[in-house]
């Protein structure tokens, strides 16, 4: 049965015994670290299965920057959980503080 008005790749998935929090505090922490100054964190399993992601920085360190390198230090930031497979799909979304 699907639901009406949502595609596959907006539906959540159900993941039995799966705590949606596990997946994004350590990227939360990473993106904290990285940005001390971030007057905006936010970190979001987009599916419920812990690999698929949209995080949020507000930050004055991308003042001045393209986009490109915005996303840069935000790629730079999660360098781990990226080589490591723990994240298969990231959406970014950066801003600077003004």
């Amino acid at each position: 049965m699907r639901d009406a008005g949502l595609s596959t790749a907006t539906r959540k998935r159900e993941v039995p015994g799966y705590d949606g929090e596990v997946a994004t505090e350590p990227l939360q922490a990473l993106l904290e670290q990285a940005f001390p100054d971030a007057t905006e964190v936010s970190v979001v399993d987009r599916t419920g299965g812990g690999d698929h992601f949209q995080v949020i920085v507000a930050s004055a360190r991308f003042e001045g920057l393209s986009l490109v390198d915005q996303h840069r230090l935000v790629y730079d930031a999660l360098a781990a959980p990226l080589a490591d497979g723990s994240i298969h799909e990231l959406r970014i979304k950066t801003k600077g503080t003004q």
